[in-house]
């Protein structure tokens, strides 16, 4: 705003509510100001406080993911100086459901069913 705006602003005010009510109406004004002023400082400080707590959470949980990284890397390199291309099972073969060639078996025998009984109606 420049200076002659607020001067016609300031008349303004001064003819519509008089010379009494001017100087009351200009503190209660400040006060309010003042109040949403001290507000904001408050909720700035409990963000600004919420937001320490964020970081220093995450720094809290990086380490062990650090540490974790380190390990897979040292692992991947003893695997990689061991010279081991391929992880083969080298235990018992597992008993706890059907392999992918009886998945395919049954598959094939789905379909030569309903290839032999035709279509449905």
């Amino acid at each position: 705003m420049q200076p002659g705006e607020i001067l016609i602003i300031a008349l303004l005010a001064l003819v519509v509510l008089g010379p009494k009510r001017l100087p009351e109406l200009a503190r209660k004004l400040g006060e309010r100001t003042a109040e949403l002023r001290s507000a904001a400082r408050d909720l700035r400080r409990g963000l600004e406080a919420e937001v320490t707590d964020i970081k220093e959470a995450g720094e809290d949980l990086k380490a062990p993911f650090d540490e974790l990284k380190k390990t897979s890397e040292e692992l991947r390199k003893g695997i990689d100086e061991a010279g081991v291309t391929k992880l083969d099972w080298k235990g018992p073969k597992p008993i706890s459901g059907p392999t992918p060639a009886d998945a395919m078996a049954d598959l094939e025998e789905i379909e030569k069913r309903a290839a032999d009984e035709g279509p449905p109606g």
